[in-house]
């Protein structure tokens, strides 16, 4: 079976962005604002300036860096359903991640994000078979600001049995995401053995990291916890106006991170990642969904398997506000441009407004447009068994397939039947309804009523509290945010 696949380098294009990278990491460096990282980097030969945290990476670094992070990463869950990416055939998505904002499909209106919506959005997750992994959907804006992060990593794990992804921006928030982790599964060794969540280091670019982001780093690297070095060029703001240019800089990160993962603990599961678009030049904002963030994702994906390392990117991605033409057209085309070109992890499930907003609508609806993307992406299978001359021969000309044995063994095999866009209200059409909508609705409400999330089981359940009370993580009447067995 042949698949289908897209490309945007070359082998010359490659290496002129590979070797563009270095000299940026060489001559311009990176700007790093901890001084125990800098120092981490000092000792391992790179050159720094301690006063104005500038660290210089040469090419011998680097290259010993890739050298020592592995080939796979393994992408585990509390409910025992492990991956291992690259690996035939495994592509993983999950829900985009921690925009402030939801969009209420009943009222038409767009509303700051609660606790309640990670809460809803982690149960809904867990229901739909098409999401792989969980990153926490939204900000729980009515938690203390300075840690509605440890709330939404809390709830997301407590709430949904799948692989969980999130990001750390302090020392403090990767210690206490580790020993949550280590707490449900009984130790660090076996978290290490079975990492349960991944952790996204997204440096400032261009060419940054601030403290909290770094430090974190080195702790989750040096726990054995998957990172994945998210670069998020934005072409004409903080990256060059050129593709060419904007890549350079998301290749020169995703090593920056890559080397400070390895020499922080080598073998260290790292993951090449780019999450990137462009700036709207006339008013300086950020857009998703274009041709040219496409071709910035891919082309991360190809630099990510030129250098053997495993690819999350950016999946499903728009620009639109509401559930909209523009919403749809833009999700489908940026997700099947990751999947041709082979990314391992994809995030964006779920998101509008320039991943600024969620609809828990529009993630059923995008889980719809996975399942036609993964069967586009499987081809076709030839072989005398599926030609079905048999069949054919049965029924002879002018037969009808419906009731020939050959159609019931492989209708489930062959056909991806439409679940979403083949739902139709009964009787006549009213033209002012979107039956697309009206079905996601119907459905987000079903699952929020119906499905029960594998939640931890009690004596689990009570270390993880006692971990989240050592850490404030508690309402304002100190009961604990989620339920356990």
């Amino acid at each position: 079976m042949t698949k289908a696949t897209m490309k945007v380098l070359s082998k010359d294009d490659i290496e002129l962005v590979h070797q563009s990278s270095l000299k940026i990491l060489l001559e311009v460096g990176v700007k790093i604002d901890s001084p125990s990282v800098v120092e981490l980097l000092g000792k391992a030969g790179a050159r720094t300036d301690k006063k104005s945290g500038t660290v210089h990476l040469d090419e011998r670094m680097i290259s010993q860096s890739l050298k020592s992070a592995p080939r796979s990463v393994r992408i585990c869950s509390r409910r025992g359903v492990d991956y291992r990416i690259p690996d035939e055939g495994v592509q993983l998505i999950s829900p985009d991640g921690q925009p402030p904002a939801v969009f209420e499909v009943a009222t038409g209106k767009k509303r700051p994000s609660k606790l309640r919506d990670v809460i809803d959005f982690a149960i809904v997750s867990d229901a739909l078979p098409e999401v792989d992994f969980v990153w926490p959907s939204v900000v729980a804006t009515d938690m203390p600001s300075d840690k509605s992060s440890f709330y939404e990593f809390l709830a997301t794990i407590a709430y949904t049995s799948k692989h969980v992804e999130h990001g750390a921006t302090s020392a403090e928030e990767a210690n206490f995401q580790i020993d949550v982790a280590s707490a449900i599964l009984g130790s660090r060794e076996e978290l290490k053995k079975r990492p349960i969540f991944s952790d996204v280091c997204t440096p400032i670019s261009p060419l940054r990291y601030d403290r909290g982001e770094a430090e974190a780093l080195v702790l989750l690297s040096r726990a054995g916890v998957p990172m994945v070095h998210l670069s998020m060029g934005i072409a004409g703001s903080v990256t060059p106006v050129t593709v060419a240019g904007t890549l350079a800089v998301i290749n020169a990160e995703n090593l920056c991170g890559l080397t400070i993962s390895q020499i922080a603990s080598p073998g260290a599961p790292s993951i090449y990642s780019s999450f990137s678009g462009v700036t709207d030049l006339k008013s300086g904002i950020f857009l998703c969904g274009t041709p040219e963030g496409i071709l910035m994702d891919t082309a991360g994906i190809e630099m990510a398997k030129h250098y053997g390392l495993p690819s999350c990117s950016g999946g499903p991605s728009n620009s639109a506000r509401t559930l909209s033409a523009e919403a749809g057209y833009q999700t489908a085309m940026t997700a099947m441009a990751s999947v041709l070109t082979g990314s391992d992890l994809m995030v964006g499930l779920g998101g509008l407004d320039r991943a600024a907003m969620m609809s828990l609508e529009k993630l059923v609806m995008d889980c719809e447009v996975w399942r036609w993307i993964e069967r586009l992406r499987a081809g076709i299978n030839f072989d005398n068994a599926s030609i079905g001359f048999d069949a054919i021969k049965r029924q002879g000309p002018g037969g009808v397939f419906l009731s020939d044995p050959h159609t019931l063994k492989y209708m489930r095999k062959d056909l991806m039947i439409p679940q979403v866009t083949g739902y139709h209200l009964p009787g006549e059409p009213d033209y002012s309804v979107d039956e697309l909508i009206e079905y996601s609705k119907k459905k987000t409400k079903e699952i929020l009523s119906t499905h029960k999330p594998q939640l931890l089981d009690k004596d689990v359940g009570d270390r993880v509290s006692k971990i989240a009370q050592k850490y404030g993580i508690v309402l304002k009447d100190g009961k604990q945010i989620f339920e356990h067995a």
